[in-house]
């Protein structure tokens, strides 16, 4: 995707090119038909980054709670079934900051052509898989630590 930036009233617009098929800059630029259409494209490329946001969290926790699992391990020295449950819960982090930065990258895409093509078909799939992998992760860390 090319995207190129226009002078339209002393602004600077940003507008979005169609995938060329003789990959050619000299073609016509795609002109959206709606005005909407610009600040929807932007919308979406905010929703991305929000997907990354909440995955590089994840990912984060995720490497702290296996690496203080790993100290706590290394200080203590009964503490082998500590390590290995915070070995478990930061690889379970790990995956799903993964998933998630991997299931926001098809959404944004899924949701680019969509907007270019003028239609929307909502899609829950990807946002019950992380908020259930989220509510799985919650039950298993609260029943590990009651016992």
């Amino acid at each position: 995707m090319l995207a190129i930036l226009k002078r339209v009233e002393g602004q600077r617009v940003r507008i979005f090119n169609k995938v060329l098929k003789t990959d050619s800059l000299e073609e016509e630029p795609y002109r959206p038909e709606r005005d909407a259409e610009i600040r929807e494209h932007l919308a979406n490329e905010r929703t991305l980054l929000s997907w990354v946001r909440t995955g590089v969290s994840l990912l984060s926790v995720g490497f702290v709670i296996e690496r203080a699992g790993a100290l706590a391990g290394a200080m203590a020295t009964g503490a082998q079934d500590m390590v290995s449950a915070s070995e478990f819960f930061g690889f379970a982090l790990i995956a799903l900051g993964c998933l998630t930065l991997i299931l926001g990258s098809v959404q944004f895409f899924r949701n680019r052509q969509m907007i270019t093509e003028g239609v929307f078909a909502t899609k829950v799939g990807p946002y019950m898989v992380i908020v259930g992998g989220s509510l799985l992760l919650a039950v298993a860390f609260v029943s590990y630590t009651l016992t």
